[in-house]
């Protein structure tokens, strides 16, 4: 009986040992010992600075644009305007290479910018650049297969402007194929025509070597002669 006993009693002691571990709180897991994964969202794109602006991309749902790419193409060309005209109001070099694929288009964009602004810092523009402009209703004109002219009408502190944008899609990418704001005494009005006999409507107008060089012969003309 007492050998019966020692090992009731032995048994016991086991038993409320196992039980001690089992509610102790430091070998329980608990939600302050396992990981927590919190995905960081992205910054959004601030669209009131000329960075933000330039870095933006648009991009299309199919291959090709379609009815259901209007919105993404308004957003591109309102983006793009904003971020012309007020690189002009800014005297900032900015970078058009997420609008603009042609190399031919892309350096007379540059070089226009760069005469608009001198002719900004002496007064000689008779019209109000600046960042937020203030849009009418957009135009989307279909021309093609993946190809859209688009005419933007916009206002800053009164004085009104316009834009006209050729369109395409290149790798789901939105780019500019031909540009024109034709503004009085502009530049693209004095080297590229009068917005009479100015049509957008050609995409490879700027891969036209005698059309390309004629226009960089004018904007040398323009460029002395404003110097």
């Amino acid at each position: 009986m007492r050998r019966f006993a020692i090992s009731m009693a032995v048994l016991m002691l086991v038993f409320l040992l196992g039980c001690t571990q089992e509610s102790n709180p430091s070998t329980q897991e608990t939600p302050s010992n396992k990981e927590i994964s919190v995905e960081t969202p992205e910054p959004a794109t601030d669209t009131n600075s000329l960075e933000g602006l330039a870095n933006q991309q648009f991009s299309i749902q199919g291959e090709q644009i379609s009815e259901a790419d209007y919105e993404s193409i308004e957003s591109f060309g309102k983006a793009f305007v904003d971020l012309y005209t007020g690189a002009v109001a800014e005297q900032e070099t900015v970078s058009f290479d997420n609008y603009i694929a042609n190399e031919n288009l892309l350096h007379f964009t540059n070089k226009m910018l760069e005469l608009e602004q001198r002719q900004e810092l002496k007064g000689g523009i008779g019209v109000i650049f600046g960042l937020n402009n203030e849009f009418q209703q957009a135009e989307i004109e279909k021309l093609g297969n993946n190809l859209y002219r688009l005419n933007l009408a916009f206002s800053n502190q009164g004085s009104g402007m316009s834009c006209q944008l050729l369109v395409q899609a290149d790798q789901k990418s939105l780019k500019i194929s031909d540009l024109y704001f034709g503004n009085k005494d502009g530049v693209d009005t004095t080297v590229t025509g009068h917005p009479a006999v100015r049509k957008l409507e050609h995409p490879e107008l700027w891969n036209d070597q005698v059309w390309v060089d004629s226009v960089m012969k004018k904007l040398e003309e323009y460029d002395l002669s404003s110097s």
